[in-house]
């Protein structure tokens, strides 16, 4: 529960730190606050509904996961490659997903925000090849950390 809660804190300072400079301090911490609260939220729909099936928590991960690299990507993109990314995204973390749980999820999230961070600075090339980088780095590190998890049970 403690990755998840810093999860959505992450998520919420990236995105008060991606709108301070065009919407203001008091409207960034706004849009933070309700960023980070809908990503716990969505993170603790994804536990509940695993109590119940896992095939509804997949359905959730991937919905979840087109929302946001769309959400993340469209201004830089277009519509069309925007979805077609999201797309492909969502297949990736749905099968990370089956091998290392919620741990593809975070590391979705963790990726999303390097990208928005980076965007800041960089061009949009180069910020989507770190941002693709970082979610590879981040699920092989996911990988390994489930697989040392499994083997001390």
């Amino acid at each position: 529960m403690l990755l998840f809660v810093l999860a959505a804190l992450y998520a919420g300072a990236v995105t008060g730190l991606v709108t301070l400079r065009e919407r203001g301090l008091r409207r960034a911490a706004s849009i933070g606050a309700v960023t980070a609260a809908g990503v716990a939220a969505s993170l603790f729909l994804m536990v509940l509904l695993a109590h119940v099936t896992v095939a509804a928590t997949l359905v959730v991960v991937v919905a979840f996961t087109v929302a946001v690299a769309y959400l993340v990507l469209v201004r830089d993109l277009g519509r069309q490659r925007a979805t077609q990314t999201a797309v492909g995204a969502a297949v990736l973390i749905g099968l990370s997903f089956v091998f290392v749980s919620y741990l593809a999820v975070l590391a979705f999230l963790g990726a999303a925000g390097v990208y928005l961070l980076l965007r800041l600075w960089l061009r949009t090339r180069p910020a989507l090849l770190l941002m693709g980088g970082t979610l590879g780095g981040l699920l092989a590190a996911s990988a390994v950390v489930f697989a040392v998890a499994l083997s001390t049970m």
